[in-house]
């Protein structure tokens, strides 16, 4: 089977309508915004498409509600995939497939090669571009209590979850100098009572702990080894060394886990990636290989988020309609 764009994304658990099966399809394999960004930016057009949703639970299943993006504040991400498919079912251009991607190659004896893409039930399909949106996932912290708080009050994002956690006593877990130089600062547009928490490896300059110490936030040595709940939320955190912290907000940004599909393009493609192992891309959102495009949390986290997403979604679609129109020329 070919495609003319399939689109690669991970994490939608609702069935959706079937479509019909056509020929001369595009795929596509970040997080929903952009994969629906870019989905309906090209189903309007006159191209056939495949979409791959990974079946595991999404990234972010225990959010309770989307913020900052206008005409979706608070709904949940399980709603906007539903209306969003919804749309889309008006488009006669697009195949759904709830299967996980387990590779991605090129026929090379093609000009400027056809991508080859193999899902976890060993069938492949043949598409001439290809949009990653796979995203990625949070590493938990192991300790108890982290995960029965997550998204709810373990926030790891401010401008998400910010308002609903506004005028707590906030935890910030520092787990670099960066984020011990901006998140105090940066909390205090939700709170004033904050509490700084850095591993025994950071050091804090005398002038700047004096500096936070005249706003009245404390500095720990140490993070977290236990959460302690009070029905259900965060109620305090106990340090290594047993002493036990009183907050109600704990802003904490886990590390995060590449898909494997990402090493498999590095080792099949030679795929690009940052110092921090995003891919990179250009403006137009094309890796460094041709016909092959990237957007969302799989390029690092976005400044202003779901907007972000939903942005390089959508200009993933349009680059690919200009390189179509001057295809042709």
């Amino acid at each position: 089977m070919h495609a003319e764009r399939i689109l690669i994304g991970q994490n939608d658990k609702q069935k959706k309508k079937s479509f019909r099966t056509r020929t001369n399809r595009h795929c596509h394999s970040r997080r929903w915004t952009c994969r629906f960004t870019s989905y309906t930016s090209s189903f309007s057009y006159k191209k056939k498409i495949i979409v791959f949703d990974d079946p595991e639970s999404p990234r972010n299943a225990a959010s309770h509600g989307i913020h900052n993006f206008l005409g979706l504040d608070g709904l949940l991400p399980i709603k906007i995939r539903e209306i969003a498919w919804e749309q889309i079912d008006k488009y006669d251009s697009v195949e759904f497939r709830n299967r996980n991607i387990v590779d991605v190659n090129k026929e090379e004896e093609y000009e400027d090669g056809i991508f080859v893409i193999t899902d976890d039930n060993e069938t492949s399909i043949k598409a001439k571009k290809v949009v990653l949106a796979v995203g990625c996932r949070d590493v938990y912290p192991d300790i108890p209590g982290f995960t029965e708080c997550w998204a709810d009050t373990i926030i790891s994002c401010p401008f998400c979850d910010g308002y609903e956690n506004r005028d707590h006593v906030w935890g910030i877990v520092a787990n670099s100098k960066k984020e011990l130089s901006w998140f105090p600062k940066m909390a205090q547009n939700w709170t004033s009572k904050i509490k700084v928490f850095i591993p025994p490896n950071i050091d804090i300059e005398p002038s700047y702990q004096k500096e936070l110490s005249k706003l009245d936030i404390p500095v720990y040595k140490g993070i977290p080894a236990k959460v302690n709940l009070t029905n259900t939320k965060v109620g305090s955190i106990s340090l290594e060394s047993g002493e036990t912290i009183q907050i109600d907000t704990l802003w904490w940004i886990p590390p995060v886990r590449p898909s494997k599909l990402i090493q498999r393009l590095v080792e099949n493609l030679n795929l690009e990636l940052d110092e921090q192992g995003n891919i990179k891309t250009d403006e137009r959102q094309e890796t460094n290989v041709k016909g092959l495009f990237a957007a969302g949390d799989i390029q690092g986290w976005g400044s202003i988020g779901a907007l972000t997403a939903a942005y390089q979604g959508g200009m993933a679609a349009v680059s690919m309609v200009h390189e179509w129109y001057d295809y042709l020329k």
